[in-house]
């Protein structure tokens, strides 16, 4: 279209797009973009915490299958506790040896966070000795 018969039509009937048209997808676009970057930070944090806590089960299975795996009569009923680092966060592990009854016992292994940062894990099993 020619200049001057673009400047005689009215607004509606001439080509491209009005700045508040550009601004408004502008602003679209980016809420777009921010939400994207969200989601992607929170996925990263959760797979974070579990690859953490996966390894955490590990370790607590570990400890209880070794209790376990010791004749009743040769475990000390008590509590034990030490720190250990897992993925780059500190934590508490703490091991509960009971015992019930003369032929079994309860075995608790647990996971704290130091500093309530990261996930947190505890099993509970149980041994029992041969009668």
């Amino acid at each position: 279209m020619s200049a001057e018969i673009e400047r005689c039509l009215p607004a509606g009937l001439r080509d491209g797009f009005t700045l508040i048209e550009v601004i408004g997808a502008l602003v679209v676009f980016s809420v777009g973009v921010l939400m994207v970057m969200r989601a992607g930070s929170s996925l990263t944090t959760q797979t974070r915490y579990s690859g953490a806590r996966s390894e955490l089960v590990v370790l607590a299975n570990e400890r209880v299958d070794s209790i376990e795996a010791t004749p009743l009569d040769s475990i000390v009923p008590g509590t034990a506790s030490d720190t250990l680092t897992v993925q780059g966060w500190a934590y508490l592990r703490t091991v509960t040896v009971t015992r019930l009854t003369p032929i079994l016992g309860r075995v608790e292994v647990s996971f704290a966070p130091v500093g309530d940062v990261g996930p947190s894990y505890e099993v509970t099993s149980y041994t029992s000795a041969v009668w």
